[in-house]
């Protein structure tokens, strides 16, 4: 084994290992000056890493999260050395101990920021020495550092070191290094070739050393690199012999090791460091993970806040890329998905069932049944394997569409609400303006019923292996207990819990997975970015809410900010609105199609994909964009205007409650709680109305190119399934969140190779949406109000903004946010 050991070094020797150490470092401490550690850091152009702040400060631009590094170094003839370095954003803190051979110990401390991303950085480090030397204690630097990294390929680099510095009231060398790095094979393979130079204490420039290097990462974890320093000037003190350093580590995800040895061509100021990092980031390697993986879907769309911050803003997003995820890790082997309670509409099941079909392509997919409907079997359906515990209960009793017409019991009360639709399918408050279920209203739910109920009955029967005639049987027996559900095919086995352990063949499984979160700074240069911007809830003016607004509330001007930014974003080149909203105020869905126009308009492709719903307000938003992206199931269109004033006076009269109004203007109290409209305010509000209809109709004729005609006939208040809108031109095609980012990169002109960045615009949150503590409440309608204690009145409130809906359960339904009056499309 010993003989063996010159014949490695030899190889290592030979081969072009990373540029990973800073050389320069063994040279500078024969020079007599203080300098740190001998690290396995980086090239001037290639430093990403908290330790190679020292080489270049702009490394500390390119962390992410945290990242923790120590090394140990140890010399001939000196006790040695130890450096501790910490990263966390673009702040880096390190702190280093050197015992030089032959001089005072001292201690290093840097404070490190860098500004940038993966395209460059900018970063400044100042420096203090700390030393039983006085004069070394005194000495005080700062260095400022610059890395450009124009190409996926390529890296430049920059740095200015130890300006101002004076040891013992000499000023000591100003170090310039430039240099320049190649990454190729996958970002795996990096080359580097470094220029350095000093001002020899501000006498006169001159160059001092070349250095050449290499590096490279196995997707296994193993690295190996190395850095060779040459002199460019012959006996100069301290830097007449080429110096040397080679490196092995491992990478184990998010955390490392490493061992450098390091010297000269003459065998002086040989060297050995060991090093040891954690890191919030992933680096290539592997990672620890089971073999089998429990996903609680249940839990993934209505993750716990962490006390006292709220959950995160978009878990159903989440969790679509966690099973994206999942899909291309290598070492899971199987999914378990238990299912239960999914708050999801006929839209999003689809799409999460095509998600977890996917994820099947390739891994085991088991569905763990507990308490579950349709929507929820729907997605289980997708799974290889579908068990159930032995006293759950399946509950596939199909579709209902109608509603709780209230207008006689609050007539009784004394209650009256004038309702005005335009458009004769817009039954939005209908419940509480009319005695019962009109012909157009109960035509349109059942063409809505029939489509979402033979697709769903299709999908069952395919995915069970099962004849439609027989689907249809059992949704009419709708409710199974876990042995009749085997008995009838839905389900495979009966167990519990811990009895799928067996079943799966894995000897141990666990919750554990996480997602990998990898470096950015893995891969240099900036990404194409598709932009994604969401329209979640009840659309109303102002800003974005979700403080005590379940569902939240999309405002205006926060949705076309974030638009607007997009489009302004020279990386993003193209933009994906994701709606998911039943509508609301007429005036904010229009600006908000208006920054969707504005961003077409600049060049950028804007493609909509909707998910339950995009339905009235949310199709008005929609009709902005170059192309529409449904669900087979999502509720979309409704084109029409509804408007809604509650009249009070006949409760008032009864309890002995008496208005009197002053007013100025004719009309000044035409919004009034304790009276009807005349019927000439009547007629004034419908006429503004149609106005608003009319605008919505040439809204979506421009956007869908078609006669306003052809419009007109689809219009009237009516809602489509997905698969009806494409029939109907009213929607481009079916897909998911996922197909509307391929056609989006697609129609920007990305090439199908090209890695693309799917970047989430988010607006920030303020401290009390953050902190649910319930100190502040959105203002609501009395009718939001009196709704949030019953499931019924709430969808009735609801089918104010939405018109009808088939299939989504009243808990998910929003009441209203904004005065109950006023026209909403």
């Amino acid at each position: 084994m010993p003989r063996a050991l010159p014949a490695l070094a030899a190889l290592l020797l030979a081969l072009p290992f990373a540029a990973r150490g800073q050389a320069w470092s063994l040279a500078a401490r024969a020079d007599g000056h203080p300098s740190g550690l001998a690290l396995p850091g980086a090239s001037v152009a290639g430093g990403e890493e908290p330790a190679a702040v020292a080489t270049n400060p702009a490394a500390a631009g390119f962390n992410e999260g945290f990242t923790l590094q120590y090394f140990h170094e140890r010399q001939r003839g000196a006790r040695g050395a130890d450096g501790l370095y910490l990263g966390a954003g673009p702040v880096s803190v390190s702190s280093e101990w050197v015992h030089p051979s032959g001089g005072t110990s001292f201690r290093r401390l840097s404070l490190g920021l860098g500004f940038g991303g993966p395209g460059g950085a900018l970063g400044f480090t100042w420096n203090d020495w700390t030393s039983a030397d006085r004069g070394v204690s005194q000495l005080r630097t700062w260095d400022v550092g610059l890395a450009v990294r124009p190409l996926r390929w390529l890296s430049l680099g920059a740095a200015v070191l130890d300006l101002d510095g004076r040891l013992r009231d000499a000023w000591i060398p100003v170090r310039y290094q430039a240099g320049a790095a190649v990454r190729l094979l996958d970002d795996s393979l990096t080359f580097s070739a470094d220029w350095m130079a000093d001002d020899r204490a501000r006498r006169s420039f001159r160059s001092r050393a070349l250095a050449f290097g290499a590096a490279w990462e196995s997707r296994f974890g193993l690295f190996l690199g190395g850095q060779l320093q040459v002199p460019t000037r012959a006996q100069t003190p301290g830097l007449d012999a080429t110096t040397f350093l080679l490196t092995v580590g491992l990478n184990g995800g998010r955390a490392g090791t490493s061992l450098t040895a390091g010297g000269t061509t003459r065998g002086d100021r040989e060297t050995t460091t060991y090093g040891a990092r954690i890191s919030s980031r992933d680096y290539r390697g592997l990672r620890a993970q089971p073999a089998v993986v429990i996903l609680d879907l249940a839990t993934e769309l209505d993750p716990p806040a962490r006390f006292p911050f709220r959950s995160a803003r978009d878990p159903y997003g989440a969790l679509l890329l966690k099973l994206r995820l999942l899909r291309e890790d290598p070492e899971v082997k199987s999914v378990l998905l238990r299912v239960a309670g999914l708050p999801l509409g006929a839209g999003r099941a689809e799409e999460l069932r095509r998600a977890v079909e996917e994820l099947g392509q390739r891994k085991r997919v088991v569905a763990y049944l507990e308490d579950c409907g349709l929507e929820e079997y729907t997605v289980a359906s997708a799974a290889s394997r579908i068990e159930m515990a032995p006293l759950a209960t399946l509950r596939i009793t199909g579709y209902a569409s109608g509603g709780l017409y209230l207008r006689e019991t609050l007539a009784r009360l004394g209650i009256a609400v004038e309702v005005i639709a335009i458009g004769k399918y817009k039954s939005a408050g209908a419940t509480v303006g009319e005695p019962g279920m009109s012909e157009a209203d109960r035509e349109q739910r059942e063409a809505l019923l029939e489509d979402l109920f033979s697709r769903r009955v299709n999908t069952l029967a395919e995915a069970r292996r099962l004849s439609p005639e027989k689907v249809r049987e059992l949704v009419d027996q709708g409710l199974f207990d876990a042995q009749s559900a085997k008995s009838a095919g839905l389900v495979d086995e009966i167990a519990f819990p811990d009895e799928l352990e067996s079943r799966l063949g894995a000897k141990q499984w666990m919750p554990g997975w996480r997602p990998p979160s990898p470096r950015l700074a893995q891969r240099w240069g900036t990404r194409p970015a598709v932009a994604v911007v969401q329209v979640s809830g009840m659309i109303v003016p102002g800003r974005s809410r979700s403080f005590l607004v379940p569902g939240g509330l999309a405002g205006a001007d926060t949705v076309a900010e974030l638009v607007r930014r997009a489009a302004a974003d020279r990386a993003v080149q193209a933009i994906v609105v994701r709606i998911d909203s039943p509508g609301g105020d007429a005036l904010a869905s229009d600006l908000i199609r208006r920054s969707l126009v504005a961003a077409r308009q600049k060049g950028k492709p804007v493609v909509v994909s909707m998910g339950d719903v995009a339905a009235s307000g949310g199709y008005w938003i929609a009709s902005g964009a170059d192309q529409i992206v449904a669900e087979p199931g999502t509720i979309t269109g409704s084109i029409g205007v509804v408007g809604m004033k509650p009249d009070l006076s006949g409760l008032l009269g009864k309890v002995g409650a008496k208005q009197e109004t002053l007013r100025r203007g004719a009309r000044a109290d035409l919004w009034s709680i304790a009276r009807p409209w005349t019927p000439e305010e009547r007629a004034a509000v419908e006429r503004h109305m149609t106005t608003a209809y009319q605008l919505f109709l040439s809204r979506v004729a421009e956007g869908r190119k078609l006669p306003v005609e052809q419009v007109e006939a689809l219009a009237q208040g009516r809602v489509w399934s997905g698969a009806q809108a494409v029939e109907k031109k009213l929607v481009d095609r079916l897909g998911s969140l996922r197909d509307a980012v391929a056609l989006a990169r697609q129609r920007a002109g990305i090439p199908p190779g090209e890695e693309v960045e799917v970047r989430r615009m988010e607006a920030p949150r303020g401290l009390l949406e953050e902190l649910d503590l319930g100190v502040v409440q959105e203002p609501q309608a009395w009718l939001a109000s009196l709704a949030a204690r019953s499931p019924e009145l709430r969808t009735a409130a609801a089918l104010a903004e939405l018109g009808p809906v088939a299939a989504l359960p009243a808990e998910w339904l929003e009441p209203l946010a904004s005065p109950p009056s006023g026209s909403s499309p």
